[in-house]
């Protein structure tokens, strides 16, 4: 008896020592791989980001080129920020709170087109969305992210297929929906490696919190901005990041208390507790990616995507000691940005074609669920999560030192992900509501009712009085 117990706890303390040693060599590979992160590569950060920031401006004009060619003005850019500017104006809308949170970025870009004549005012509002996007998505192209995918092209390519994400596409090429792409930016800043001098530091600084103030999921990632300031003791600059984490942290708990409270009321938190369902959500997530929402099939089908699951599990658990930390990382922050949306917006009501699929997922709690995630991440919700599912499939799948040996692999998966935008790659055109011909009436200051899309939307209703 107390031979075969001595046995049962010397086998416990060996795995108790085994897995020790896992995390121990898998946090200093981290460590190292994180603070000699591009080094002496000044000149190549600058050409990787300028040449993907073109790429990515490039791109998304031609999946929308009538938000430059024809540039209309999408909801809340008109009916919010704009419309506020001309009754209030800026710098006193930066207090008016919509969908609980404040909005600093739409705000400020609605006072800067109102410097432009009326007619260029849409066009200023959609360079500005593509200017923003573009910027966030090409931060990954600097080598401070080496130490995440080693390879320069390997992250262009990601980078390209950010900028073609088969969900959300009503959220490209304009304002109301910009906070999307900040908040990937404010992700990639937290985790960025390697040193980084008083420049660096103020930009990220400005991002930073115009992202705060502008995304409210950018706040949820305050706490890897703890990151640097430990691993970098030897930076004074460091508590930059800490004064970030500070801010964020800070913001986020008035902002929910403010704003966000009252929409978790109806949530099922014990529901979150099991992980199965929690497995089943993400599974249904990823399914999104590859196949059509609109079809019953959908729901037959997207079962037999744990398959996905196991390979990545796999992959994540193979090189967990070379880079576990890295892919934890993405893997935390791709959690935080499926969670969050379904917590807060998981009480959406259904449209009719999603209630028929009722009948074919057992149970009520997880049809409410289900459904609710499939309306949301079809949609601009889904934004965020297909990044950081990008970044990490890739980061997964590609070894970190040998992307020369990996080549067939390689293109297998970029070719995946191309059937998967295959369907989304051009967008289509907004409705023309004939902007330009109410020119007269906001110049002279009368009464205007000027419509914009979504033509269900409200319009920018002003009445001659309420002018500023």
């Amino acid at each position: 008896m107390n031979e075969s117990y001595t046995k049962k706890k010397r086998i416990i303390n060996d795995m108790k020592f085994n897995l020790s040693e896992l995390f121990g060599k898998s946090f200093q590979n981290f460590k190292e791989d994180y603070t000699t992160s591009s080094t002496n590569t000044k000149n190549r950060n600058f050409i990787l980001f300028f040449s993907n920031f073109l790429l990515s401006f490039l791109i998304f004009i031609l999946r929308k080129p009538d938000s430059v060619l024809k540039a209309q003005l999408w909801a809340e850019d008109g009916q919010i920020f704009l419309r506020d500017e001309w009754v209030t104006g800026f710098p006193d809308t930066f207090f008016f709170l919509y969908a609980g949170y404040i909005h600093f970025v739409p705000r400020f870009i609605a006072f800067f087109a109102n410097l432009f004549p009326y007619e260029s005012i849409p066009l200023v509002f959609n360079l500005c969305a593509i200017f923003i996007s573009a910027i966030s998505v090409s931060i990954f192209s600097l080598t401070k992210f080496r130490y995440i995918l080693r390879s320069d092209f390997l992250r262009t390519i990601v980078i390209v297929l950010l900028c073609c994400s088969p969900v959300g596409i009503e959220s490209f090429n304009n304002i109301t929906n910009v906070h999307f792409f900040l908040s990937l930016g404010v992700f990639l800043l937290a985790i960025m490696g390697g040193e980084l001098n008083g420049f660096s530091y103020l930009l990220i600084t400005i991002y930073v919190l115009l992202g705060i103030f502008s995304a409210p999921l950018a706040i949820c990632y305050a706490p890897l901005f703890l990151i640097r300031p430990f691993l970098f003791k030897f930076d004074r600059k460091r508590w930059v990041y800490l004064v970030l984490f500070v801010i964020g942290l800070g913001y986020g708990i008035l902002m929910f208390y403010l704003g966000s409270r009252d929409s978790v009321v109806g949530i099922d938190w014990n529901y979150f507790l099991n992980p199965i369902h929690i497995e089943k959500l993400i599974r249904l997530i990823v399914a999104t990616y590859f196949m059509n929402t609109n079809s019953v099939e959908f729901i037959t089908y997207h079962k037999y995507f744990w398959i996905l699951e196991v390979i990545l599990l796999y992959f994540y658990f193979k090189k967990f000691k070379i880079q576990g930390f890295q892919t934890s990382i993405l893997l935390g922050g791709f959690l935080i940005t499926v969670l969050i949306p379904v917590l807060l917006r998981g009480g959406l009501s259904l449209n009719e074609e999603q209630a028929t699929y009722i009948t074919l997922v057992n149970g009520a709690k997880e049809s409410f669920y289900f459904l609710n995630v499939i309306n949301l991440m079809i949609n601009r919700y889904g934004l965020v999560p297909y990044f950081l599912f990008c970044i990490l499939t890739f980061v997964l799948l590609f070894e970190k030192n040998k992307t020369q040996s990996t080549i067939h692999f390689q293109v297998l998966v970029v070719v995946v992900f191309l059937f998967v935008i295959r369907n989304s790659l051009f967008i289509k055109p907004y409705e023309d509501l004939k902007w330009d011909q109410y020119a007269d009436m906001v110049k002279n200051k009368t009464d205007v009712s000027i419509p914009v899309n979504p033509i269900w939307f409200p319009k920018i209703e002003i009445k001659k009085d309420s002018w500023k």
